[in-house]
């Protein structure tokens, strides 16, 4: 049997099999198991269950989330977040609890925190296109102004240097469970 043929309790179970693609803004009033592809504004009021396989990405906001798939974007499990071996997480991360088994990959920008907010803020308005840009090049009269030289930036003492945090991806090397204090 699939992990996604499991009963998950007896609350009503959305399923996204794999193959399939959806792209959008998406609500699910129940759980969601998502073994294809989902891309856009994605909130379920039940658990959301990512399938090997499957991929979820963009403002993603569940009270639960178990990862066995990808997942990347702005995040927010109100509750819990599962990240299971061979699991890939990315992208700006938050939740008020966090389990990260051996073998799964988190690269984010994570919080945890028990005071998180109880949803995303809406998404930022996506600005007005640009006018057409005309073909014909502009002619100029006047003489294009020289540059002026730029000074070269001071050099970065060593101490500084090593003290620079480098973002790096890790693999998990054993279970870890995260709760805020």
């Amino acid at each position: 049997m699939a992990p996604s043929d499991k009963p998950r309790g007896s609350e009503p179970v959305n399923l996204v099999l794999k193959g399939t693609r959806l792209e959008g803004d998406l609500n699910f009033a129940s759980q969601l198991v998502v073994a294809g592809q989902i891309k856009g504004n994605i909130r379920c009021e039940g658990t959301l269950f990512i399938e090997r396989g499957g991929r979820v990405e963009g403002r993603v906001q569940a009270p639960g989330i178990v990862a066995h798939g990808e997942l990347e974007g702005l995040v927010l499990a109100t509750s819990y977040l599962e990240i299971c071996t061979g699991a890939v997480v990315g992208g700006d991360v938050s939740a008020r609890s966090v389990r990260v088994d051996q073998g799964a990959m988190l690269t984010a920008n994570l919080t945890i925190s028990s005071d998180l907010p109880d949803s995303l803020p809406p998404p930022a308005p996506v600005a007005a296109s640009a006018p057409a840009v005309s073909e014909t090049p502009a002619v100029s009269a006047a003489p294009a102004p020289s540059a002026a030289p730029v000074a070269a930036p001071a050099a970065m003492p060593a101490s500084a240097q090593a003290a620079t945090p480098v973002p790096a991806s890790v693999p998990v090397t054993g279970s870890r469970m995260f709760a805020p204090r």
